[in-house]
């Protein structure tokens, strides 16, 4: 039975094809929220959308047709690293950050210190594009899902130090957005030696059934390297951007504040 979106060297159709794993943790995802992760209407009224935007991301990134062109192409498999790590991941936090207001959990103190996100980011990042990592996962679809389920992960490690409530931040906003800009320097050497290489470095997408002939493996693979920085590190600039004006105008405030007292 296919439950989930891999790699099967089945010649490329088109055609639609149901992956019941990607719904049932789509449906777990959405339902444990709606079960435990509700806030009141009016106190917290944006994280139901943020859990929302996050949620139909992540059926974007799994289901068909992604998902499954995943399995032919190097850069919609680098398109599913996108949407996971640099969309998906952060809406979640944003959604679920409410419900930890107040609390204070040792293990979610420690993963908000900038040095264990660093390195489990950018661990996860590097590990799991090595061509032989790749080459072994993809074809199974066990092996599909932990790639999806590391890179979900991987981006929650990333953006958590710079969503989490302020009992367990470490790093104050300019802080916050050097350490983002840090975190996209190691993912320079995946993307270069995906658009510099001059043969493709993954055996599973040379060898892949092609999609169309106009997408050569040596294109692809070019395209997925462009893809992970060119979209990829702007969608952390703009969480940068977003940092910045949210701490100008909090200093801005507390400026006006001090002035009229």
């Amino acid at each position: 039975m296919t439950w989930w979106c891999s790699a099967t060297g089945i010649p490329w159709t088109g055609a639609w094809r149901p992956y019941p794993g990607v719904w049932l943790v789509v449906l777990a995802l959405a339902m444990s929220y709606w079960r435990w992760g509700r806030v009141e209407p009016g106190a917290r009224g944006r994280a139901d959308w943020y859990i929302g935007a996050g949620v139909a991301t992540i059926w974007l990134a799994l289901d068909w047709p992604l998902g499954a062109l995943a399995g032919y192409l190097v850069s919609a498999h680098t398109g599913q690293f996108i949407l996971l790590t640099l969309v998906a991941a952060p809406l979640l936090l944003l959604g679920v950050r409410p419900r930890l207001t107040g609390s204070s959990h040792r293990v979610l103190r420690f993963a908000a210190h900038p040095l264990p996100a660093f390195a489990g980011y950018n661990l996860t990042l590097l590990v799991t594009h090595i061509p032989a990592v790749v080459d072994a996962l993809m074809p199974t679809q066990i092996g599909s899902f932990l790639i999806d389920l590391a890179w979900l992960a991987a981006g929650v490690i990333l953006w958590w130090p710079v969503t989490a409530p302020a009992n367990y931040r470490r790093l104050t906003p300019p802080l916050q957005m050097g350490y983002l800009f840090i975190q996209t320097i190691p993912g320079i050497f995946p993307a270069a030696f995906l658009t510099f290489s001059s043969y493709p470095l993954y055996q599973l997408y040379e060898l892949a059934p092609r999609v169309t002939a106009a997408i050569t493996p040596g294109y692809d693979h070019q395209l997925a390297g462009l893809l992970m920085k060119v979209v990829g590190d702007p969608l952390v600039w703009v969480g940068i951007a977003i940092i910045f004006f949210r701490w100008a105008n909090a200093e801005r405030r507390a400026d006006l504040a001090r002035s009229r007292g």
